[in-house]
């Protein structure tokens, strides 16, 4: 009976986290849902906009370097506990904003508060199940990113007619009312079971063997190729729909475009998982990225009918986005054991990075009066690289025993 309450416990906890994942979702999201509201009543350009994005994005890189540091010292908990205050206190103030400066410092404070949450919960959930259960376990867990997405959008787009404001209130609100829920889960820092303290630790010259030992190529190609990917992703899911409204379609039908966008992410990384075990992660994610900037190229010639969008973004979404959610599976196979933590994080640096340049770059071509057809042909370059590049690294990675 023990270890059946333990195992319920275990379950209850992957349950908790993959709510708190879907918050993180949302919330970082949620500027691209109201965008077109936000720009015409703080009187923001595409610039504008493209850095509010930026500054949520880089904040969540400083928040994952700085806050998972300190959780390695103080404890995944307490981390987290300040981290959805903090998250939920920010967003709940974006609400009160009348200036470009303000609103964008919020963001900044609210994906500060975010990249710390997920630095903090992904070692508290792996560190709660057994080596086996480990990686589906977080697999399942980020699943409730591309669907906080879509059950936030899908929200805000049914919401929309009272405001922005409101959204933002609302959402900050959720964060908050989490904050005790949190208090559940177990702290694994100090925890004498903990598999993954149990670990040898990392040596300092780990960062410099992602370079040397026969490995640089394939360290540059795949930063490349998931930098490239992230760029892609977050461009798309920050300005989709507000490429929408200035195509002419109302608030509500822009917003219903960033939620179809990551519901067929949601599908894709799904169905990805029985092809993967088929045919192995590289062949699998080469392929829905090839495809997928295709349909990315295409996608400027649907917005003369709400039904051929709505279909394209979504089959974008399964082949890029579903595509995306298996990098870090790639970047697992990268690297021998006793580098591996270093090499996922070089790798999540690298697609942080990507995904911060890519709402800036969206806005500067906005902003050039780039025309619709154009601008997804240039996006879909990227993610042509992205493919090769991952074609290259599988071909590196049979030359290249662990």
């Amino acid at each position: 009976m023990e270890a059946v309450a333990g195992a319920q416990r275990t379950w209850a906890l992957l349950g908790i986290s993959f709510a708190l994942v879907m918050i993180d979702g949302y919330d970082l999201f949620i500027v691209s849902f109201v965008a077109p509201l936000i720009a015409k009543d703080l009187h923001l350009n595409f610039v504008n906009i493209g850095n509010v994005f930026a500054a949520g994005l880089a904040g969540s890189v400083v928040g994952g370097l700085l806050m998972g540091h300190i959780a390695d010292r103080a404890g995944r908990r307490p981390i987290l506990l300040i981290s959805l205050a903090m998250a939920g206190v920010a967003t709940s103030l974006c609400s009160q904003t009348d200036s470009f400066a303000a609103f964008a410092a919020l963001r900044f404070v609210a994906g500060l508060a975010l990249g710390g949450l997920l630095a903090a919960i992904v070692p508290l959930v792996a560190e709660h199940f057994q080596p086996r259960q480990r990686s589906v376990a977080v697999t399942v867990m980020f699943i409730g990113y591309p669907l906080g997405a879509v059950v936030g959008g899908a929200i805000t787009a049914a919401l929309i007619g009272y405001g922005w404001r409101n959204l933002f209130l609302g959402a900050g609100g959720v964060t908050l009312l989490l904050v005790p829920v949190a208090f559940f889960l177990r702290e694994t820092l100090y925890a004498s079971d903990a598999p993954i303290m149990s670990e040898a630790t990392l040596s300092r010259s780990s960062l410099v063997a992602l370079f040397t030992e026969g490995r640089f190529w394939i360290t540059v190609v795949a930063s490349l190729a998931i930098f490239c990917l992230l760029m892609v992703t977050y461009l798309l899911n920050s300005w989709t729909p507000l490429i929408a409204a200035r195509s002419g379609f109302n608030p509500k039908t822009a917003a219903w475009c960033g939620v179809l966008l990551n519901l067929g992410g949601v599908i894709g990384a799904l169905t990805s998982t029985l092809l993967v075990a088929r045919f192995g992660v590289f062949k699998v994610v080469t392929l829905m990225v090839a495809v997928g900037s295709l349909a990315v190229g295409l996608l400027g010639y649907l917005y003369g009918s709400v039904v051929a969008l709505y279909s394209g973004l979504v089959v974008i979404g399964l082949l890029v986005i579903g595509g995306q959610q298996n990098a870090p599976a790639i970047s697992v196979h990268l690297y021998p054991q006793r580098m591996r933590s270093t090499g996922v994080g070089w790798q999540f640096a690298a697609g942080r990075f990507g995904s911060i340049l890519g709402p800036i770059i969206g806005g500067r071509l906005l902003a050039a009066n780039v025309s619709v057809q154009l601008l997804f042909i240039l996006i879909a370059i990227p993610t042509l690289v992205s493919a090769g590049a991952y074609t290259v690294v599988g071909l590196l990675r049979q030359k290249q025993p662990l």
